[in-house]
């Protein structure tokens, strides 16, 4: 409220008037009336004379100017409209900034600015690995194999750029659930999300490093075989034969690899009749062995491409013995 406007109201509570009696007698509304008062408006020229009839006083008091020659009632009019206007823009300014803010939050939380691939520690062993996280996001916490930071940003918006980043990786699946795997960083993201709190939301990644398929197929396999690069043989004197089934891993940790080698006597000396190399899987006890590669193949042997073995206490029986003309059973130990 300006001077004018505590005048107006001061002098109409002075003759008991409400600001809808004072309107009614000078043909404006109450709204009018209180505009004036409240100094967001002034009365024009032409009511003001009026108006300081009703109130028992001039213009010059209304004004709160003095009475002298030449005076502009209209100029001090206009320049005190003025002043209200600038105090109703910074007014307006001031309101307006917590409501810019507002939609200035909620446009940060709603719309996607994308995720940065950034390095991270992984190990003891001065490692590093790549990771996509959410821009804006601060305060990374790392804790073994997991990974968790903190954004300000929509828990959803958060979600669908994880979901952006991990589709861009390399799916593998094994016991019936998905993972993502990074060539690069050969790294395996297990799992992510993203936690909800009141001012905040926590995003987390647990990472396994390599092909987290493969690493969980090698730890079934050695389980199974005793350990990996365990050398399966069979030799014996009186039957004169050597056999020998070598399981190993590629050195990527991708293919299971093996080397099948057997040898016979003749007269003191050993001859291979079979060297081959090839792959082989695990299916519940059975070991099949597919032969990629046969080097040496004996004249009196006929090589499958295919061979299982069935697994009983860390041994290895052959089901189809392609090497029954030199002995009646394998197995390898």
């Amino acid at each position: 409220m300006n001077e004018i406007g505590k005048n107006i109201a001061a002098l109409r509570k002075k003759k008991g008037l409400t600001q809808q009696e004072l309107g009614a007698k000078l043909f404006v509304t109450d709204k009018a009336v209180s505009k004036w008062e409240r100094g967001i408006g002034l009365p024009d020229i032409s009511i003001l004379e009026k108006l300081a009839e009703v109130l028992d006083t001039d213009i010059y008091e209304l004004l709160q100017i003095e009475n002298k020659k030449n005076i502009k009632v209209e100029k001090i009019l206009e320049e005190e409209r003025v002043k209200i206007r600038k105090q109703l823009n910074r007014r307006n300014i001031i309101l307006a900034i917590p409501i810019i803010l507002i939609i200035l939050v909620i446009l940060f939380k709603l719309l996607p600015f994308g995720y940065n691939i950034i390095q991270v520690e992984y190990g003891s062993n001065d490692n590093s690995i790549n990771l996509g996280v959410p821009k804006f996001s601060f305060l990374m916490k790392h804790n073994e194999n997991s990974y968790s930071f903190k954004c300000l940003r929509g828990s959803n918006v958060l979600k669908s750029e994880l979901k952006n980043y991990v589709n861009k990786l390399e799916h593998i699946t094994c016991n019936n659930t998905a993972y993502y795997y990074d060539k690069e960083s050969n790294i395996t993201i297990v799992d992510y999300q993203v936690e909800n709190h009141i001012l905040y939301n926590t995003i987390t990644y647990d990472v396994r490093y390599g092909n987290y398929c493969n690493m969980l197929k090698i730890n079934e396999y050695g389980k199974k075989l005793g350990k990996l690069l365990a050398f399966f043989h069979y030799e014996n004197e009186d039957e004169k034969i050597h056999i020998a089934f070598l399981p190993g891993i590629s050195s990527d940790s991708k293919v299971f690899e093996g080397i099948m080698q057997v040898y016979v006597r003749d007269e003191g000396d050993y001859y291979a009749i079979e060297r081959s190399t090839g792959i082989y899987e695990i299916n519940g006890n059975v070991l099949t062995y597919y032969r990629d590669d046969i080097e040496v193949k004996g004249d009196n042997i006929n090589i499958p491409v295919v061979s299982n073995f069935i697994i009983e206490n860390k041994r290895l029986k052959l089901e189809e013995n392609y090497l029954s003309s030199y002995i009646d059973e394998v197995v390898l130990k």
